[in-house]
């Protein structure tokens, strides 16, 4: 019998109130809405969002999305009421309301489980192996070597301790692992390594970015784990607030950032590489005399103005 493999659904939130969150579900079906039921639920003042507002249902390997909401499901911006979803879709629930990337990822453990193996035949435990006496006389003390007769000399190190040497720089090839990558509204997945990020056409992700270059950085996969090397020659990437010379491996969680303008990234781990948004500064506070000497219509549009920045600060927070 064959097993059925187990998938991982993996949902990017790119838009909304869960922004930046990636969740990873291996149900059947997959509720979606403001129900405290649903695997992916957003907050109850989401009220564009039915209740349940749409389910993804597995059918074999293949996964479907059905609508049953008041407001509408898009996928890659087109209305469905049932579709089929492949690596990279986006979909939105109700129009201009959350936003999310659809991927899947094949497990090594199989979904059937394996028959459990007969139980064995109790044996008789083996009667233990005698432990001889320990000798009253201690091993002799091999003679410890008298250092040579020099005002210079140098104890050798213990051999215990290993050489201080920086990790060793390892070989780029082609390897079938995956890999996504979400910047703004893209979300781009590979299934093979190594890739190229940078301005150019050629990058196989193109970050349209004015500090970067047209091949800025390779993402590549050694050692059982996940790498950036930096193509600038100019020690340009930085991770955790360090620039990297020439390449470094990438840890869960490592904050990574392409030139010091941007853009910034976090290594999610497994393969995973999401962009991370500075947050907006305070406007500072004009001084009392500079505001009396401003004519009231300005005064009432710089309200009217910080007001209005206010709520897309607290609407995409």
């Amino acid at each position: 019998m064959n097993a059925i493999p187990h998938i991982i659904v993996q949902l990017v939130h790119i838009e909304g109130p869960l922004k930046g969150e990636i969740q990873e579900l291996s149900d059947i079906e997959i509720v979606i809405g403001r129900h405290p039921d649903c695997q992916v639920q957003f907050p109850k003042d989401v009220a564009t969002l039915s209740r349940k507002h749409a389910r993804i249902v597995r059918e074999g390997n293949r996964f479907k999305i059905i609508d049953q909401s008041t407001n509408g499901t898009f996928v890659n911006g087109k209305p469905v009421e049932e579709a089929y979803l492949k690596d990279g879709d986006v979909i939105t629930f109700a129009e201009g309301g959350p936003k999310l990337s659809f991927l899947t990822q094949v497990s090594d453990q199989p979904l059937a489980q394996q028959p459990t193996p007969p139980p064995q035949p109790a044996q008789t435990p083996a009667a233990p192996t005698p432990v001889p006496a320990y000798s009253s006389a201690p091993p002799p003390l091999k003679p410890t070597p008298a250092p040579p007769a020099s005002s210079h000399y140098v104890p050798p190190p213990p051999e215990s301790a290993a050489p201080s040497q920086a990790q060793a720089a390892p070989a780029i090839q082609n390897v079938k692992v995956p890999f996504a990558i979400q910047y703004g509204p893209a979300l781009k997945s590979f299934q093979s390594l190594p890739i190229t990020l940078g301005r150019g056409a050629r990058c196989d992700f193109v970050i349209n970015h004015p500090a970067l270059s047209d091949q800025h950085a390779q993402i590549f996969f050694s050692q059982d784990q996940y790498w950036i090397k930096d193509l600038t020659g100019s020690s340009a990437i930085s991770i955790n607030g360090m620039a990297i010379a020439g390449q470094a491996p990438l840890q869960p969680d490592a904050q990574l950032s392409l030139s010091s303008q941007g853009p910034k990234f976090r290594f999610l781990g497994g393969g995973r590489l999401a962009e991370v948004e500075d947050p907006l500064p305070a406007d500072p506070a004009p001084d009392e005399q500079e505001v009396e000497a401003i004519p009231q219509a300005k005064q009432d549009a710089d309200s009217i103005g910080q007001k209005a920045g206010t709520l897309f600060k607290k609407f995409f927070s």
